[in-house]
């Protein structure tokens, strides 16, 4: 299939211009690398004689096809390549490693452009040749949120201010979209980038934020807050070193106390920012780690008479309505993404863990308000069906409660299909539900399969 084929291909080279970045281009490890990228591509034409990939509007195509979950999970290296002027890439078989270096010399900007088995910019489609992707306007608000993220965290690591309209604007989009298209929404949520978790775990918590908002009745304009503040709520780790936030073991005492200021530090920066009616959003960044007992960070005062407003109306502590709503889907995401020092669990085991952590570390009210919203089994569930057969889930909510939409994405063998099935499926033929460290699943062409109107059978 193309998209395993063009994301093998866009993590070679990222890692190839690594390389020769850090150990040049004669180290063995580079040469190595280079010689990756040549097979990448190499696949990725197959039988035809060459591939072009074109670049347009934050969107990576494969000749003409949009790749939709390629270009969101590999944004910030399509921002890149957009940078550095090039609009199309086309490698031609059999493609030369000596090439594919200078592609990476060339994006770490001491080198000419490559020629021949590698093109910059000799051909390139114009829109209207360019196949249109159903969810165009979801991605869009998407890599809009994360472009802000990227400038917002800039602001931060310089200290030049942040500039909330940026924020607003994008999470209004992501709010509309949400409204529209809640299902492809949801599913977005299961792309991940290891190589940017705070912004897309950021964009994801916001858009899970927002829909938790809407599911137990707030306004639009309160929903708008919301998701500023999970779009922020992390903001404060910009600061924080890499090596700290992917350390693998247990962390120094004062590597830790720097991660637990991270909170303040955001909520000073959006503070500072002055826009009026965003004052929520700086508490949702002072308060997400805090628990619903109080027991996190920083200490909130525990309230135990607290009114139905601003407070948990429970004994606990003094936390506002919208950093316990944030709170819930800031764990949901984190737990099922992959991290260096933890593996990504399956949307089930998220969902237990939220209801182990009810009336502790999350308002119970809420935990149970998000699985009513998620289902029983939370889009992107990857299910085993009694037949061996492979599923990943889309909707298990309102008329599919029973029976959930799923999309069947392998056979009985475990091979991908090319054209994932929608079905409506008896939870009795539902013998497992797959973890995504044991099975990798694509859940763009899902999503651009759903939002084509494909209906369940």
């Amino acid at each position: 299939m193309t998209e395993p084929a063009i994301r093998s291909l866009l993590a070679a080279i990222r890692r190839a211009a690594a390389h020769h970045r850090i150990y040049g281009a004669g180290h063995e490890l580079t040469q190595v690398a280079f010689t990756d990228v040549a097979a990448a591509a190499d696949k990725l034409i197959g039988n035809s004689a060459k591939t072009m990939i074109t670049l347009l509007d934050h969107t990576l195509y494969v000749d003409r096809a949009p790749m939709a979950g390629i270009s969101l999970e590999f944004n910030g290296m399509i921002e890149d390549l957009q940078q550095r002027g090039i609009e199309s890439i086309i490698f031609e078989a059999p493609v030369r490693p000596a090439d594919c270096g200078a592609l990476a010399a060339f994006l770490g900007r001491v080198g000419d452009p490559p020629t021949g088995s590698v093109v910059l910019n000799e051909d390139s489609w114009a829109r209207t040749d360019l196949e249109d992707s159903p969810t165009e306007d979801l991605r869009h608000a998407y890599t809009t949120s994360l472009i802000a993220l990227r400038s917002l965290g800039e602001a931060v690591q310089s200290g030049s201010g942040l500039e909330l309209s940026h924020a607003t604007s994008a999470v209004r989009s992501l709010l509309e979209q949400v409204m529209s298209q809640p299902e492809a929404a949801f599913l977005l949520t299961t792309i991940k980038s290891h190589h940017e978790y705070t912004f897309y775990h950021s964009v994801n918590t916001s858009i899970l934020a927002i829909a938790l908002g809407r599911f137990i009745g707030l306004d639009q304009e309160d929903q708008l807050v919301l998701g500023v503040g999970a779009l922020l709520h992390d903001i404060g780790k910009i600061g924080v070193s890499a090596s700290i936030l992917q350390y693998p073991g247990r962390l120094r005492s004062e590597d830790w106390a720097e991660i637990k200021l991270h909170p303040q530090v955001g909520a000073e920066a959006i503070i500072a920012a002055s826009e009026r009616g965003m004052e929520a959003a700086a508490v949702v960044a002072f308060e997400h780690h805090a628990g619903f007992d109080g027991a996190g960070y920083p200490t909130i005062p525990v309230d135990r008479h607290a009114d139905q407003g601003h407070t948990t109306g429970k004994s606990g502590a003094s936390l506002h309505l919208f950093s316990r709503l944030v709170a819930v889907a800031d764990t949901y995401d984190a737990v099922t993404t992959r991290r260096a020092y933890r593996r990504a669990e399956s949307p089930s085991r998220a969902l237990h863990l939220l209801l182990t952590g009810a009336g502790r570390s999350h308002d119970p009210d809420f935990v149970q308000a998000f699985i009513g919203m998620m289902g029983v089994y939370p889009p992107g569930s990857r299910l085993l069906l009694d037949d061996g057969r492979i599923a990943v889930a889309i909707r298990s909510t309102g008329e599919s409660m029973t029976r959930p939409t799923a999309a069947i994405v392998a056979d009985a063998q475990g091979n991908a299909l090319a054209h994932p099935e929608l079905v409506q499926i008896d939870p009795k033929r539902i013998v497992d539900q797959i973890s995504p460290r044991d099975q990798n699943i694509d859940a763009s062409p899902l999503i651009e399969q759903l939002e084509a109107g494909a209906s369940a059978a």
